[in-house]
């Protein structure tokens, strides 16, 4: 119990990040199986500002590519589309969550454990940037 209460307290703290009137909080990546070359990453995006904000662009540290996605279930069929931008409305917060809105990793330069940290840069329409740091969690289901 004291483990579990400890690691939740860490993520929390590590994967806070904010800049002027945007901040990410929540940031995680789910443990992918050995030789998984596609993993998702997710966070909570607030805009505590008065103007609108556009996500345009997303890196991420050891990894080859990181786009925005978003799956989606049509007819019975789940498909996943790429984003070109987010828009994150002023005082409105954006959650990237499993079945929805995510960052796609693509070609990890080593395997995660769980505890691992990944820096992500959020690169908005303005010419700001965000990092943050996402940890590898235990997968609890879903995608």
């Amino acid at each position: 119990m004291i483990r579990a209460i400890a690691v939740a307290v860490v993520l929390f703290c590590a994967t806070s990040a904010t800049a002027q009137d945007m901040s990410i909080s929540k940031a995680y990546i789910p443990l992918t199986p050995l030789g998984v070359r596609a993993h998702a990453a997710y966070l909570t995006l607030s805009n505590t500002g008065g103007k609108n904000r556009s996500l345009i662009g997303v890196a991420a540290q050891g990894y080859g590519t990181a786009h925005l996605h978003q799956s989606k279930e049509m007819n019975g069929v789940a498909a996943m589309s790429a984003l070109h931008q987010l828009e994150i409305a002023a005082g409105h917060t954006v959650v990237l969550a499993p079945g929805g809105l995510h960052i796609m990793l693509m070609q990890p330069a080593t395997p995660k454990v769980v505890g691992a940290s990944v820096l992500l840069t959020l690169h908005f329409a303005n010419g700001k940037s965000i990092t943050t740091q996402a940890t590898v969690t235990q997968r609890d289901g879903g995608s």
